[in-house]
């Protein structure tokens, strides 16, 4: 059953952005950059037998706004809420590389607007790493009691 509602969900979607004449971003009365942010977006899920435990918005923001985010670094914009029922022992990387900085932004901080995916209950912070020669970004999250979860990006 849930098979069905979630393909009659993304059916819903896709006519809706396929069918109309003006942008989503119009529609939604959304800057340009929001849009680039969707483009540019993942979300991750830590599931353990059924239930979620955590949930990790992910935006690349190197690709979502290349000349404001062009440091010589990898720059992403993390959402994390973690479920209750767990320690937040998660362990971030990217290609195997730990962060080299974390900064949380507030609710007033410009970019908290455009962030695609919004989740109210969620922490946000702007993580950077150490670039690297690969083609492609997989940033990892990992905890010593549950599964390990990535989503790989196309380097910009």
């Amino acid at each position: 059953m849930n098979y069905i509602k979630k393909n009659i969900l993304i059916l819903g979607f896709t006519a809706t952005f396929i069918g109309c004449s003006q942008s989503a971003t119009s529609v939604f009365n959304k800057d340009a950059s929001y849009g680039q942010n969707i483009q540019y977006s993942k979300i991750l899920k830590s599931i353990e037998k059924d239930d979620v435990n955590a949930i990790f918005n992910l935006t690349y923001l190197n690709s979502s706004d290349s000349n404001k985010w062009d440091n010589g670094k990898q720059n992403f914009l993390i959402g994390t809420y973690v479920f209750d029922t767990i320690d937040n022992d998660f362990e971030l990387t990217m290609n195997g590389q730990k962060q080299i900085s974390s900064q949380e932004i507030s609710k007033e901080n410009p970019l908290y607007k455009d962030i695609a995916f919004r989740n109210s209950w969620a922490k946000y912070n702007i993580v950077t790493f150490n670039n690297d020669n690969n083609s492609t970004l997989t940033i990892q999250y990992t905890h010593p009691k549950l599964n390990t979860i990535s989503e790989t990006f196309i380097k910009e």
